[in-house]
């Protein structure tokens, strides 16, 4: 049940995120504060009691919050600018930039959940070993 609970904190935190990368030039910061979502997301949740993370099960756990956190990120990203892209009320100029947003966010509804499995997955192996050594 913990785990649902920061899956779902992790999905509104993306959504955010994603509000955050709209803003012009600090909203490429985007991708760092993701990754630094991830971290935190997990190592909460290895702190947390009675879940056991030296398993596969919890590091597969762990994986698929960051994949599921990073498909609502990339999806929240590409309604938006997808809507940037066709909105009535975007300037024709800034139609061209929201070309490359929208390419660019298309590619990330793939890659985002990968990578965000793949930190996740390696941020709870990392504290893993951190907690194991004290």
């Amino acid at each position: 049940m913990r785990g649902i609970w920061y899956l779902t904190l992790g999905c509104i935190a993306f959504v955010a995120i994603t509000y955050f990368e709209q803003l012009p030039i600090i909203g490429w910061l985007g991708g760092l504060i993701s990754v630094a979502a991830w971290v935190l997301i997990v190592r909460a949740l290895i702190g947390e009691r009675g879940f056991d993370f030296e398993t596969p099960f919890g590091v597969g756990w762990a994986a698929v919050i960051g994949a599921v956190t990073g498909f609502v990120g990339a999806f929240t990203a590409w309604l938006a600018q997808t809507g940037n892209l066709v909105g009535l009320t975007t300037p024709p100029g800034d139609r061209f930039g929201a070309a490359f947003g929208f390419v660019g966010a298309s590619i990330g509804i793939v890659l985002w959940p990968l990578f965000g499995a793949a930190v996740s997955a390696i941020a709870t192996l990392a504290s893993v070993r951190r907690q194991r050594a004290t």
